[in-house]
C-alpha cells in the first residue's frame, strides 16, 4: 500500500548528509528482500534546456539507492524510484540543490512489492489499505490537549494510529478509508472541543500533499510571471539605450543641436552620450546579468556542466568588458558596443517569456483535466421525520467511500460512483473523446468530473481521491509526457555536450580571425560593415576604421549567442506533450508517452485478440446439449452445480452461461447441490470439487463415490483430463461449422483420470460492427493483421473470414500469446508484402510507370528487416503477457483500473477506430519530431559557420551580435510553434 510522506522543502541551509556508499550487492539484496520501492516526486525549478536534464539524470542516477529517475524538462519535474533506508527524500534534495537548482518534494509513496504484484493497488482503489490525512486542530493548549485527542483518535475503528503535534497545531491520522473516511474524523475533532479542518493544500488524494499537475501548472504560471516581469524590466533599460545607442549617436546628423550636446566631452575625454550607455549597461550587467551569472555559477562550479546560461554570461560579458576595454585605451574615442550586451538580454528574456507562454500551452490537455475536477460536492443525509433528504454542501477532498451524493443539472459529478436514484444524460466527453451523451440510469456507473447535462440524480460513491478514474488518468499523462523516446535521448546526449562545443568554436573564431587582421587578410570592407551594424565610436569624431581585434571579438560573441541547444531539448518534449494531450482529449490514454508514440509510428504488424475485442465482448448462449441417459433430475443438479461454479468467474464465457441457466433453466438456480472447492484456470476453463448424489454416481458407473471433479471448459481441456466425450459428434460438426464456441461440461472421479462429458453449450459472440472497416484500412495502410485467439480454430476462422483476416491463430492459451507476438517480431517483414508488388509491378505502364516501379523497388528493399513492429491489441486483462511482450501494447476497455494498469495505450472508447487514430497521430506526431529536430540541427549547422564570419569573403557581411541573439531566439520559438501547431490536428472521419 502506498504509504505518503508529507509536503516537505530542503533549503541551501539543509544538513542532511549522503549515506555512505554500499557495495552494489548489499543494495541490490536490500531491493529484492528487505524494502519495497519508493517512488518520489520532485518539483526541479532552474532547468533551462536539455543539458540540465540530463546533468541531473546522470548525477542521481549514479547514486546508490536509486534505481531510476526522470526527469521532465516541461513540467519541471523529477520522479524517482529509490529505496529509503539508502536515499531518503531529504537526500533527495539535498543533492538536487547542491547541483544549483531549487528542489521541492511534491509526493513520495511506497510501491508494491513484486511480490504482491498488484494486490496494493487493487487495495488502493478499494480503501482497504491505509492512508494519511492530515488536519489542522486549533484550541490544544497544553500537552494534556494533545494526549486526550490522540487518546481519542485511536480509539475509532478504522484508525490505525495518530500522531497530534502541539508546536504545529496539527494531527496525522493513518486510517483505512473504507472504514472511516476524512469527514467523520474531523467531525470527531470538532465534537471533543477543538477546531478542525483537512489540511487543503489543492491535492486530490487526500494526503495534505500537492497534486504533482496541479503544481506543475502554478510552476509554469510562476516562471510566466517571473519572465514577463524580466522582460518588461529590461525595456526600462533597452530603451533609453536604443534612444541614445541608436538614434542620438547614429541617426541624428552631427549638426543637431541634441547630438552636438550629448557628444559634448564633459569628464576628460568621455562624452554624455559615453557616460550615460555606460551607466546603463553596468545597471543591466548588475540587475537583470545577475540572474545569468547565478545560474552560470550553478551549472559550472555545481553541476560541473554547461548551459544556456553559460554562453548568454559569456557573451554579454564579452560585450560589456570589450566596449569598456576599447573605451579606455582609447581615450573615450574607441569602438563601443554597450548596446549588444544590452539589446541580448533583452531579446533573450522576450524569448524565455513567449517561450513559457508556449509551454502553458502545450500542457493545456493536463490543466483541462485537473480543472475538471469539482470542488465541492451535495452530501445526501437520510431523511428526518418523514421530511425531504438533507443536502450539505462539502468539499470534493472530504467525500467518503459510500457517501450518497446528488449532482443537480449542470454539475460535475464529484467522484467515481454508481446512480441510486434518476435517470440523466451526461457528457463524457472530456474523458473519451465522444461528444454524444451517455444515459445514465439507477445501476450505471459514472465517472468523477463528467458533466450532468440533463435531471438531476443520486449516486454512492465507489472511488475517491487517488482511487478514481479521472486522477489516475491526470497521473497516466503525467507519467506518459515524461517518458522519452529514442530520438530526445540522443538529442540530450547531444545537448548536454553542445555549449562546450560553442565555447570552443568562439575562442577559436576569435583566435582566427585575430591571426587574419595580424596578416592583412581582413578587407577593410568587412570592418566598415561590421562597424555600419551598429558599432560605434563617439559621433563627434571622426570615424575610424574598427580595429581587427573588436571584429574579431564581435564575431566571437556572435557565435556564442546564436547557438541554441534549447531548440534541440524541445525539439521531442513539446511534440509529445501535446500529442499525449491530444490523444487525452480523443479518448487514448498513451501511458508509455513517446518511447510507445514512437513505435507506434513505425508499426508493421498489428494482431488482435478475439474476444472483447474484434468482438463486442458479450458472448450468448444459443445452443445447448444435455444427456439423457441420466436419471431423475440429473441435468437440472448439473445446471445447479455448473451455475454456481461460473458465478466465481468474471470471464465473458462464464456469465453468458450464468445468464442462459438464470433465464431458461430458472429452476437449476434454486435446486440443491453442494460445491466444495472451484479453482480458475486461464485459457482452459472452471474446475472444481462438488458432493456427489450416491444415485448420479451409480448411473455413472463409479462405486463408493462421494465426491467428483466438475469440469467446465474446452473440449480440448476435458479430453485432457481423461474424459470421454458424450456429446454427439454431429452436434460438434454442426456447432463448429457455424463458428459457435462451445463450452463442455464434465464429471470425473476425483481420485482417477476418468470422466465423461454430459452436457455443453454453444456460444456466439457479436462482431464489432467497425471491426471489418478497422482491419481493411490497416492492410490499406500497409499493416499486417493477425488474429490469436485462445478459441477453437473453427470459432475463430468464422470470426476472421467476416472480417476479411487471412492470419489466424486460434487454440492459443494466454501463456502461449506472448510467444506468439515473439515469433511474429522474429519473423521479419517483407515476406508478406512482396507477393502484393509483384502484382502491382505487371500494371506499371504509362510514363510514370518507371517511376513508380522504383518508388516499389525502393520501398520493397525498405520494408526489408530481420525484426518486425508489433502491436497487440487486446482487452487488457487476460492478454497481460502478450500486451508487454509487444512492441506497443493496446488495451481496448472502459478506463477499469485493470485495464489501465495493464498496457502502455488504453483506448477508452468501446469503437476500435481509436486504434486507426492512435496510429494516425503516432506518425504525425512524430513526423513533427523529425522535423524539429531537423530545424534544430540545421540552424545551428548553418547559424553557426555564418555567425563565425564564414560569408564575408562573399558578401562583405557578416551577423552582429543583436541579429544573432534574435536569430537564437527565433529558433527556440519556432520548434515551439510548430510543436503547437499539433493542435490543429482532427481525428480522421471513418
Amino acid at each position: 500500500m502506498p504509504t505518503l510522506q508529507r509536503n516537505s522543502h530542503c533549503s541551501n541551509g539543509s544538513t542532511a548528509e549522503h549515506a555512505p556508499p554500499q557495495d552494489p550487492s548489499d543494495i541490490a539484496s536490500i531491493s529484492e528482500t528487505v524494502l519495497p520501492e519508493t517512488e518520489t516526486i520532485l518539483s526541479v525549478l532552474g532547468m533551462t534546456c536539455a543539458s540540465c536534464v540530463n546533468r541531473i539524470e546522470q548525477y542521481l542516477g549514479g547514486m546508490d539507492g536509486i534505481s531510476s529517475i526522470k526527469v521532465d524538462l516541461m513540467t519541471a519535474q523529477a520522479t524517482v524510484h529509490h529505496y529509503m533506508s539508502v536515499m531518503s527524500t531529504e537526500q533527495l534534495c539535498t543533492s538536487i540543490e547542491g547541483m544549483g537548482f531549487d528542489a521541492q518534494v511534491l509526493a513520495s509513496r511506497t510501491l508494491a512489492s513484486k511480490a504482491t504484484g498488484n494486490e496494493g493497488n487493487a487495495g488502493v482503489i478499494e480503501g482497504s489499505q491505509p492512508a494519511d490525512s492530515w488536519f489542522s486542530v486549533e484550541g490544544m493548549t497544553c500537552g494534556s490537549c494533545v494526549a486526550t485527542l490522540t487518546s481519542l483518535l485511536t480509539e475509532l475503528p478504522g484508525v490505525v494510529s495518530a500522531d497530534v503535534q502541539l508546536l504545529t497545531a496539527q494531527a496525522m491520522v493513518r486510517h483505512i478509508p473504507r472504514e472511516i473516511g476524512v469527514r467523520e474524523i474531523t467531525n470527531v475533532i470538532s465534537d471533543a472541543g477543538f477546531k478542525a479542518a483537512p489540511l487543503d493544500t489543492g491535492a486530490d488524494d487526500g494526503t495534505g500533499m500537492p497534486d504533482p499537475s496541479a503544481v506543475a501548472l502554478e510552476n509554469l504560471k510562476k516562471h510566466r510571471r517571473q519572465a514577463a516581469k524580466r522582460f518588461f524590466w529590461s525595456l526600462a533599460f533597452a530603451i533609453p539605450m536604443f534612444v541614445f545607442s541608436m538614434i542620438i549617436d547614429m541617426a541624428l546628423p552631427v549638426s543637431n543641436r541634441v547630438a552636438q550636446a550629448f557628444h559634448r566631452k564633459v569628464f576628460q575625454k568621455y562624452s554624455v552620450s559615453v557616460i550615460i550607455i555606460f551607466f546603463l549597461a553596468t545597471a543591466t550587467q548588475i540587475s537583470l546579468g545577475l540572474h545569468f551569472y547565478k545560474h552560470a555559477y550553478k551549472s559550472l562550479v555545481r553541476a560541473k556542466t554547461a548551459n544556456m546560461d553559460v554562453l548568454i554570461a559569456l557573451g554579454t560579458t564579452a560585450a560589456y568588458v570589450g566596449s569598456i576595454i576599447s573605451v579606455t585605451l582609447q581615450g573615450g574615442a574607441g569602438e563601443q558596443f554597450f548596446e549588444t550586451a544590452v539589446f541580448l538580454m533583452t531579446f533573450i528574456l522576450l524569448g524565455r517569456w513567449l517561450e513559457a507562454i508556449a509551454k502553458g500551452r502545450t500542457i493545456s490537455a493536463v490543466e483541462a483535466l485537473v480543472k475538471m475536477q469539482p470542488d465541492d460536492a451535495l452530501l445526501v443525509s437520510p431523511a428526518k421525520l418523514g421530511k425531504g433528504d438533507e443536502l450539505t454542501t462539502i468539499s470534493a477532498r472530504q467525500i467518503q467511500l459510500g457517501d450518497q451524493l446528488q449532482v443537480n443539472s449542470g454539475m460535475r459529478v464529484p467522484s467515481d460512483g454508481i446512480v441510486v436514484r434518476g435517470q440523466t444524460e451526461i457528457d463524457e466527453s472530456l474523458l473519451t473523446g465522444e461528444s454524444v451523451p451517455v444515459v445514465k440510469q439507477v445501476g450505471s456507473t459514472v465517472t468523477g468530473g463528467t458533466l450532468n447535462i440533463s435531471q438531476t440524480i443520486q449516486m454512492r460513491a465507489t472511488a475517491v481521491n487517488e482511487a478514481s478514474t479521472l486522477s489516475r488518468i491526470v497521473r497516466l499523462v503525467r507519467e506518459a509526457q515524461s517518458n522519452k523516446p529514442q530520438l530526445q535521448e540522443i538529442a540530450d546526449r547531444v545537448a548536454s555536450r553542445f555549449v562546450p562545443f560553442v565555447v570552443l568554436a568562439a575562442v577559436v573564431v576569435f583566435i582566427a580571425w585575430i591571426a587574419a587582421g595580424a596578416t592583412g587578410h581582413i578587407n577593410s570592407k568587412w570592418l566598415a560593415s561590421k562597424q555600419s551594424m551598429g558599432n560605434h565610436s563617439d559621433g563627434m569624431d571622426e570615424q575610424e576604421p574598427m580595429s581587427y581585434g573588436i571584429f574579431a571579438l564581435l564575431n566571437a560573441i556572435s557565435v556564442l549567442v546564436i547557438a541554441c541547444p534549447c531548440a534541440l531539448g524541445l525539439a521531442a518534449p513539446t511534440a509529445i506533450m501535446v500529442g499525449t494531450g491530444l490523444a487525452a482529449r480523443f479518448g487514448i490514454l498513451v501511458k508509455g508517452g513517446g518511447a510507445t508514440m514512437e513505435a507506434a509510428s513505425r508499426i508493421d504488424v498489428v494482431a488482435f485478440d478475439k474476444t472483447g475485442t474484434l468482438t463486442i465482448g458479450k458472448p450468448a448462449v444459443t445452443d445447448s446439449y444435455q444427456t439423457e441417459s441420466m436419471p431423475g433430475e440429473f441435468n437440472t443438479w448439473l445446471d445447479a452445480c455448473v451455475y454456481e461454479l461460473e458465478s466465481q468467474s468474471s470471464h465473458p464465457l462464464a456469465t453468458a452461461m450464468c445468464t442462459y441457466i438464470r433465464e431458461d433453466r430458472p429452476d437449476a438456480v434454486s435446486a440443491p447441490h453442494e460445491l466444495l472447492e472451484h479453482t480458475e484456470l486461464p485459457g482452459r476453463g472452471m474446475h472444481g470439487t462438488v458432493q456427489m448424489p450416491e444415485e448420479y454416481a451409480q448411473a455413472l458407473g463409479w462405486s463408493a463415490v462421494t465426491r467428483a471433479r466438475l469440469l467446465v471448459g474446452k473440449d480440448s481441456w476435458v479430453k485432457e483430463e481423461g474424459c470421454r466425450m458424450e456429446i454427439p459428434i454431429e452436434t460438434r460438426i454442426r456447432w463448429a461449422d457455424s463458428g459457435l464456441t462451445s463450452v463442455t461440461v464434465a464429471l470425473a472421479q476425483e481420485s482417477a483420470d476418468t470422466g465423461c462429458a454430459l452436457s455443453s453449450f454453444a456460444l456466439t459472440d457479436q462482431v464489432r460492427p467497425e471491426a471489418h472497416d478497422v482491419v481493411a484500412k490497416l492492410r490499406k495502410r500497409g499493416i499486417d493483421v493477425w488474429m490469436i485467439s485462445g478459441d477453437h480454430p473453427a470459432a475463430a476462422n468464422a470470426i476472421a473470414q467476416q472480417l476479411g483476416i487471412t492470419n489466424v491463430m486460434a487454440g492459443v492459451l494466454p501463456e502461449q500469446k506472448s510467444e506468439t507476438v515473439r515469433m511474429l517480431q522474429q519473423r521479419g517483414v517483407g515476406q508478406e508484402t512482396e507477393a502484393d508488388m509483384a502484382k502491382c509491378d505487371a500494371n506499371e505502364t504509362g510514363v510514370g510507370g518507371w517511376m513508380q516501379k522504383w518508388l516499389k523497388v525502393t520501398r520493397r528493399q525498405r520494408k526489408k528487416r530481420p525484426f518486425a513492429r508489433v502491436a497487440m491489441v487486446g482487452d487488457g486483462v487476460n492478454d497481460a503477457p502478450a500486451l508487454a511482450q509487444a512492441d506497443v501494447g493496446i488495451s481496448v476497455g472502459s478506463g477499469t483500473a485493470a485495464a489501465m494498469e495493464t498496457a502502455p495505450v488504453l483506448l477508452m472508447r468501446s469503437s476500435l477506430y481509436s486504434l486507426l487514430t492512435f496510429l494516425d497521430m503516432s506518425r504525425i506526431v512524430f513526423r513533427r519530431v523529425k522535423l524539429n529536430f531537423i530545424w534544430a540541427s540545421m540552424y545551428n549547422v548553418v547559424c553557426i559557420p555564418i555567425a563565425a564570419g564564414i560569408l564575408y569573403p562573399a558578401v562583405d557581411r557578416g551577423l552582429p551580435p543583436v541579429i544573432a541573439g534574435l536569430l537564437m531566439i527565433a529558433s527556440s520559438l519556432t520548434v515551439m510553434v510548430s510543436s503547437l501547431s499539433l493542435k490543429f490536428y482532427r481525428e480522421p472521419k471513418h
